[in-house]
């Protein structure tokens, strides 16, 4: 398996790209559904900051792409990654931690795990936390987490540690 990402400019035919990839998936879930149609919404485009880069392998499709985190909301990296056929949500255990779970239940399958996470570590390595140079950014080497946690149950786990 040869993963070749590099960072580009994300226009709003992107988002929807995202947005028809989570539709068409039918084990998205609710929750990546959810953020990803905030993203797309014209009336809300102008609260809401959208990135402007995501890693892509242009030869497979896949993809990885920070996901908008809004006031009020955990206080946690969250992404939106294609890898295949599916879509994952994900989110780091707080900003600037290394470790990430699957979120919303978009869990890969046991046969796949070492597939999503070889191809995701890959997309990390090239998009850190904001697609850019931070200096020190640990999320460039992943550490997955078992399991997936649902986004309110993050917000819980990130303020108890």
């Amino acid at each position: 398996m040869r993963v070749s990402f590099e960072i580009r400019s994300m226009s709003v035919a992107d988002w929807r790209t995202c947005w028809r990839d989570a539709v068409t998936d039918p084990e998205c879930s609710p929750w990546l559904r959810g953020v990803l149609e905030s993203c797309i919404d014209g009336k809300n485009a102008h609260w809401i900051r959208l990135s402007e880069r995501w890693a892509v392998d242009s030869a497979t499709g896949d993809y990885l792409v920070r996901l908008p985190s809004l006031i009020g909301r955990q206080i946690s990296d969250q992404f939106c990654a294609r890898v295949g056929e599916r879509l994952y949500g994900l989110c780091g255990l707080g900003v600037g931690e290394s470790k990430v779970f699957f979120a919303g239940g978009s869990s890969p399958s046991y046969d796949a795990m070492a597939r999503v996470h070889a191809v995701l570590s890959a997309a990390f390595a090239v998009h850190g936390s904001y697609a850019e140079d931070i200096g020190r950014d640990p999320i460039r080497e992943p550490v997955f987490i078992p399991g997936a946690l649902m986004p309110e149950h993050l917000a819980a786990e990130t303020r108890g540690s």
